[in-house]
C-alpha cells in the first residue's frame, strides 16, 4: 500500500499549490435567526420588496452530495460587518428582533444582527462555479455547483469550477489515496479536512484528458440533476393520497420510494404511513407512473455509473497503475 501511495503521490504538485486551500462556509453565529426557509423569504419579500437584497440561497453540509447538491428551501439572511443600515431593511429587522437578545451574547463582536463570519472575500466565489462538497462523508462527495448558493460551515469549496477537477476528486484514486492520510471515523466516514485535501496530488492532463474528464463530469451532473427531478416530483405528489384529516407524513420508505421492489410494496408503506390504501380508481395510473419514473431513475443511475467507470479507467492511465495495483486499490476501498 505504502508503495502505490507513494507512486500516485510523488512528483505531483498539489491541489492546494494549484488552487489553494479550500475554503469554508459561514457561520452566523444563530442559524435559527438567519437560516429561513422558502415559505418565510417569500413572505419577507412581499411585505418589503427591498428584502432580496439581503437574502442568498444557501447550502448546508447534509445538502452537499456526489455529482449534485439537493437543496431544501433554506436562504441566508446575508448581513456583514459594517455594511448594511440594518433600518433600511426594516420587514428583515423585525424578523431579527425576536432573537436580539441571543444574537447580542455571541463570543465575537458584531452589530447585534450580523453575521458572525460572514466571508466577505468569499462572496465572488459563493456567487460563480465553484466544487463544494460537505464536511463528512463515507465517499468522494464534490460536485460543480453553478446555483450562486451560499455555504454553511458544515460545507466547504474549491474556488474552480473546472469540471475534469470534479471528476478526478470523484475517482477511486482520489479517494484510496485521502483514505491513507485521513483518519476513517465509525461506518468509514472521514473528514475532509481542508490540510488533508490541500495535500492532494493532482496529475498533470493534457488538453485532450481534461476535455474527456470534463466531458464526463457534464454527463454525470446533467443525469444525477435529471435522477433527482423525477425522484422529488414524485414525493411531492405523494402527500395526494393522504386523507384530508391525516397529517401526510413520509416513512423513510416512501422518501425513497424508488428504491421499493415495486407497486405492491409502495401501497404497503401508503397503508403504513397514512392508513388508508390508494383509492381503486387510481391504482393503476399510480402503478402506470412509478414504474414508469423508476425506469427512467435507473436508467439514469446506469449512466452515472458507466461514466465513473470511464473516469476511473482514464485516472488509472494518469497514474500508469499496472493491473495488479488497479485490483489491490478496488480491494482497499
Amino acid at each position: 500500500m505504502l508503495a502505490l501511495r507513494n507512486k500516485i503521490r510523488s512528483g505531483k504538485p498539489t491541489l492546494k499549490g494549484v488552487y489553494g486551500l479550500p475554503l469554508y462556509g459561514i457561520k452566523t453565529g444563530l442559524n435559527a435567526a438567519f437560516v429561513i426557509d422558502t415559505e418565510i423569504k417569500d413572505r419577507l419579500c412581499a411585505e418589503d420588496a427591498r428584502s432580496i437584497e439581503l437574502l442568498k440561497p444557501f447550502l448546508e453540509g447534509k445538502d452537499l452530495k456526489r455529482w449534485r447538491a439537493e437543496p431544501r428551501g433554506r436562504w441566508l439572511i446575508y448581513i456583514p460587518k459594517n455594511r448594511v443600515n440594518i433600518d433600511d431593511y426594516p420587514v428583515i429587522r423585525d424578523w431579527l428582533l425576536p432573537f436580539r437578545g441571543r444574537l447580542e451574547k455571541r463570543a465575537t463582536k458584531q452589530k447585534w444582527f450580523e453575521l458572525q463570519q460572514a466571508q466577505e472575500a468569499y462572496v465572488p466565489h459563493f456567487n460563480g462555479p465553484k466544487i463544494a462538497y460537505k464536511d463528512i462523508g463515507n465517499g468522494a462527495p464534490f460536485h460543480v455547483d453553478t446555483s450562486g448558493a451560499f455555504l454553511a460551515n458544515t460545507g466547504y469549496f474549491i474556488p474552480t469550477g473546472e469540471h475534469h477537477i470534479a471528476a478526478y476528486l470523484n475517482s477511486r484514486v482520489f479517494w484510496f489515496t485521502y483514505l491513507n492520510v485521513s483518519a476513517q471515523l465509525r461506518g468509514g466516514y472521514v473528514r475532509f479536512f481542508s490540510n488533508h485535501l490541500g495535500e492532494m496530488p493532482i496529475p498533470e492532463l493534457s488538453p485532450t484528458v481534461k476535455g474527456e474528464l470534463s466531458d464526463l463530469s457534464k454527463i454525470v451532473h446533467q443525469d444525477a440533476e435529471k435522477r433527482l427531478i423525477l425522484q422529488r416530483a414524485f414525493i411531492r405528489r405523494i402527500p395526494d393520497l393522504c386523507p384530508p384529516e391525516r397529517q401526510p407524513k413520509l416513512t423513510k420508505k416512501l422518501k425513497e420510494w424508488w428504491r421499493l421492489p415495486d407497486f405492491a410494496a409502495f401501497r404497503t408503506e401508503i397503508k403504513k404511513a397514512f392508513k388508508a390504501d390508494i383509492p381503486l380508481a387510481e391504482r393503476s395510473d399510480w402503478e402506470d407512473w412509478i414504474d414508469r419514473d423508476r425506469a427512467e431513475i435507473n436508467r439514469l443511475s446506469a449512466e452515472v455509473a458507466e461514466a465513473e467507470m470511464r473516469i476511473d479507467r482514464i485516472v488509472y492511465g494518469l497514474f500508469d497503475l499496472t493491473r495488479e495495483e488497479i485490483e489491490f486499490l478496488e480491494a482497499s476501498i
